[in-house]
C-alpha cells in the first residue's frame, strides 16, 4: 500500500467531478429513510459511502470493489467502521435482497455486452420496489456538446488546481470510454431489462444520474 493515501483519490474527486455536491446529492435523493440494505458497487475509497453513512447512519451498507488498495483505504476511515467491504468483481457478485443498488463512475468502463448482462444481474439482486441508481459519465448527444463540455470541464479543473496538462490528460480518453452510450440509451436499456419507471433527474456536462425502479413505486 506504499505511496497511496485516501487523500490522493479524494483530492481528485473534489477537483475533477463538476460540482460534485450536486452530482452525489442527486444520487442520495433516491435512497429512502425506509431502506434497510444497500449495495454500493465500485465503491473505491468510500467517497460516496461516507455521504451515505452521514445521511443514513442506520442503513446496512455492503461495498464491493475489485481494487484491494482502495478497499484498504476505505476501511481506514473511522466513519466507515460499520460498513461491510468485499473485494471482488462487481459483475460476479451473487448476494441478493437489496433495497438499493448504487454505482458511480464505473459503468462506463464496461463493454456494451457487459452492460446488458450487468443490468440484468442488478434487476435480480434488488427487492421488489428497489432502486438501481447510476451516477456516471455519459456521451453527449451531439459533437457540439462534446466539444463545449470538454472545454468547460477543462477550465473547471484548472480553476480547481489541476495543471492544464493534467486536466487535458483526464479528458483525453472520454470518447473511447463512452462510445455512444448516452443517457437516453441507458434509460432505454434499463427499461428493456424490466426497470420501470426510469428517470434521469440530474445532468451536467458529461455527468448524469439515472434511477430505475423494480416496480412497486410509491411516493
Amino acid at each position: 500500500m506504499a505511496g497511496l493515501s485516501d487523500l490522493d483519490y479524494d483530492y481528485l474527486e473534489f477537483r475533477t467531478v463538476p460540482f460534485y455536491e450536486a452530482f452525489f446529492g442527486s444520487v442520495l435523493d433516491y435512497i429512502y429513510p425506509s431502506d434497510k440494505n444497500i449495495l454500493e458497487l465500485a465503491s473505491g475509497t468510500g467517497f460516496l459511502t461516507e455521504m451515505i453513512v452521514k445521511k443514513f447512519p442506520d442503513l446496512q451498507i455492503t461495498c464491493v470493489d475489485n481494487d484491494t488498495e482502495m478497499i484498504f483505504l476505505a476501511k481506514k476511515k473511522p466513519k466507515l467502521s460499520g460498513v461491510g467491504f468485499i473485494a471482488g468483481d462487481m459483475r460476479e457478485f451473487k448476494k441478493s435482497g437489496f433495497d438499493v443498488v448504487v454505482i458511480t463512475q464505473a459503468v462506463f468502463s464496461l463493454s456494451d455486452s457487459e452492460i446488458e448482462s450487468f443490468f440484468e444481474k442488478i434487476h435480480g439482486v434488488l427487492n421488489e420496489g428497489g432502486r438501481f441508481i447510476i451516477g456516471d459519465m455519459f456521451a453527449p448527444e451531439t459533437f457540439f456538446e462534446r466539444t463545449l463540455y470538454k472545454k468547460l470541464w477543462t477550465d473547471y479543473m484548472i480553476k480547481n488546481g489541476l495543471s492544464p496538462e493534467n486536466a487535458r490528460e483526464m479528458l483525453s480518453p472520454l470518447d473511447d470510454y463512452f462510445r455512444e452510450n448516452t443517457v437516453r440509451s441507458f434509460v432505454s436499456k434499463l427499461e428493456d431489462f424490466g426497470f420501470s419507471p426510469v428517470i434521469s433527474p440530474y445532468r451536467f456536462w458529461y455527468y448524469a444520474v439515472v434511477a430505475g425502479w423494480k416496480q412497486k413505486v410509491g411516493l
